[in-house]
C-alpha cells in the first residue's frame, strides 16, 4: 500500500544536515576550537607586529597576553555575548595602542556572536563603537585612521552574516516555543475535556443508579408490608422491582459500554419528554402521588428535553426518598417562546437527607445541566403563596432559556 507524501509547510526551514547536527550536539567543542583558532591567529598577529616592541618587561608581557584574554572570552560568546564583545574590544584597543595594525580577528568573532545570540541593535551599536574607538586610537598613535575603511567593510560583512544567521536562529526558537505552547494548550484542553467528561459520566451514573435504586427500595418496602395481607399486590410490586432493575441494568450497560469503547455497543437515544408518562408511572407504582401539568408546546431541542426529563427524575427521586407522607407531588411544566420552566412541589414533611443516604450530587448535576443552557436551578422549602411562610414540603424549580441558539 502506497502512502502519500506528507505536505511540507514552505515556511518551515529544512531540517539540519549531518554536519550541523554534529556541531549542535557539541556546541562547547565548537567554542573551544574557535577560541584556539582565535588564539593562534591573534598570537601570530602580536608576534608579527610586536617584534620590535620596546619597554618594560611587564608591558611587553601584557602585550602578548592580550590575545590570550581575547580568545578566552570567546568561550562565553553564547551565554554572555555582550561581555565577550566588551573584553574583545578592550584587547583590540590595547593591541592597537602598541602597534600600527588593528587586530580584528577576535573582535569580528565577538561581534558576530552579539548579532547571533543577542539583540541586533546591540550588534550595530557595538560595531559603530568599535570603529569609532579604534579610529580614535589610530588617530592618536598614527595621526590618521588608515584602517577605518577596511574595518568598516569587515564589520558590515560580519553584521550581515550574523544578522542572517541570528534571524534564522530566532525563528527556529520561536517555532519551538510555539510548538511547546501548543502542546501545553493541547494538554490543558485534554485535561479540561477529561474533567467535563467525568462530570457528565457522574451525572449519568447518578441519574441511572439513584432513580432505579430509590424506586426499587420503595417497592421492596411496600411488597414486604403487604406480603401477608395482600399477596397479589406484593407479587405486583416484586414484578415492578424486576422491571425497574432490568431497565436500570440496560442503562448501566450502555453507559459502561461507551466508556470501554466496545465495538458493539447498543446505542440508544437519551430519554426525552416523550417518555415522561412512563417515568411518572414508575414513581406512582412506588407509592408517590404524582400529578403532571403541562402548559404550552415543548421545545424541539432534544438536549433541552433531556435536561427537563432529568430534572423531573431528580426531583421525584428526592421526593420519594426524603418526603414523609406527601399527599400530592405536582410536576408543572410551562413552555413559552423564550423559556421552559419545570416546577416540582410536594406537600409532605421534608425530613432532610440522612448523612448515610445520598451524596448531594443530584442537584449539583442538575445545576450543571442548567448552566450549560444559561439556566438556573432553585431548591428549597415550599412557600405557601397565601401566607408567604414555609408551607411544608419541598420545591425544585428549573428554568432553561429556549430562544438561545447554539446551546449544548
Amino acid at each position: 500500500m502506497s502512502t502519500a507524501p506528507l505536505d511540507v509547510d514552505p515556511l518551515l526551514p529544512r531540517p539540519p544536515g549531518l554536519v550541523r547536527r554534529f556541531w549542535m550536539r557539541h556546541a562547547r567543542l565548537a567554542d573551544w576550537l574557535l577560541a584556539v583558532f582565535a588564539l593562534i591567529v591573534g598570537y601570530l598577529e602580536a608576534v608579527d607586529t610586536g617584534a620590535g616592541l620596546v619597554g618594560a618587561d611587564w608591558l611587553v608581557s601584557g602585550f602578548f597576553a592580550l590575545p590570550v584574554v581575547g580568545a578566552a572570552a570567546l568561550l562565553w560568546r553564547r551565554s554572555r555575548p555582550l561581555t565577550c564583545f566588551g573584553v574583545a574590544l578592550a584587547c583590540s584597543l590595547g593591541l592597537t595602542l602598541a602597534n600600527t595594525t588593528v587586530p580584528a580577528t577576535v573582535l569580528v568573532l565577538a561581534l558576530y556572536a552579539v548579532a547571533v545570540y543577542d539583540r541586533v541593535a546591540f550588534a550595530w551599536i557595538g560595531a559603530a563603537l568599535a570603529v569609532a574607538l579604534n579610529a580614535g586610537v589610530e588617530i592618536l598613535v598614527q595621526g590618521s585612521p588608515h584602517s577605518l575603511a577596511l574595518l568598516t567593510v569587515t564589520f558590515a560583512i560580519t553584521l550581515l552574516i550574523g544578522v542572517t544567521v541570528g534571524g534564522r536562529r530566532r525563528y527556529l526558537e520561536a517555532l519551538l516555543d510555539r510548538a511547546a505552547q501548543l502542546t501545553r494548550e493541547r494538554d490543558q484542553q485534554g485535561q479540561l475535556a477529561a474533567i467535563e467528561e467525568r462530570a457528565r459520566i457522574a451525572r449519568e451514573m447518578h441519574d441511572v443508579v439513584a432513580h432505579g435504586l430509590s424506586v426499587m427500595i420503595r417497592l421492596s418496602d411496600g411488597a414486604a408490608a403487604v406480603a401477608t395481607s395482600d399477596p397479589e399486590r406484593s407479587r405486583e410490586a416484586v414484578r415492578q422491582i424486576g422491571e425497574v432493575g432490568r431497565s436500570s441494568l440496560r442503562d448501566m450497560r450502555r453507559l459502561l459500554g461507551v466508556l470501554r469503547d466496545e465495538g458493539q455497543v447498543e446505542f440508544a437515544p437519551q430519554p426525552t419528554l416523550a417518555e415522561l408518562d412512563d417515568l411518572v408511572e414508575t414513581y406512582r407504582s412506588a407509592g408517590l402521588p404524582v400529578a403532571v401539568q403541562q402548559k404550552g408546546t415543548p421545545p424541539t431541542d432534544t438536549a433541552i428535553q433531556v435536561a427537563l426529563f432529568r430534572g423531573v427524575q431528580e426531583a421525584l427521586t428526592n421526593a420519594l426518598r426524603y418526603s414523609r407522607e406527601p399527599g400530592r407531588v405536582l410536576v408543572s411544566l410551562d413552555y413559552d417562546n423564550t423559556c421552559a420552566t419545570l416546577d416540582v412541589t410536594d406537600d409532605g414533611i421534608f425530613v432532610g437527607r440522612p448523612e448515610s443516604v445520598g451524596s448531594g450530587r443530584g442537584l449539583l448535576g442538575l445545576r450543571e445541566r442548567a448552566v450549560a443552557f444559561g439556566g438556573t436551578v432553585e431548591a428549597g422549602p415550599a412557600i405557601n403563596p397565601e401566607t408567604g411562610q414555609d408551607g411544608g414540603g419541598w420545591r425544585v424549580r428549573m428554568m432553561l432559556p429556549t430562544a438561545i441558539e447554539g446551546t449544548k
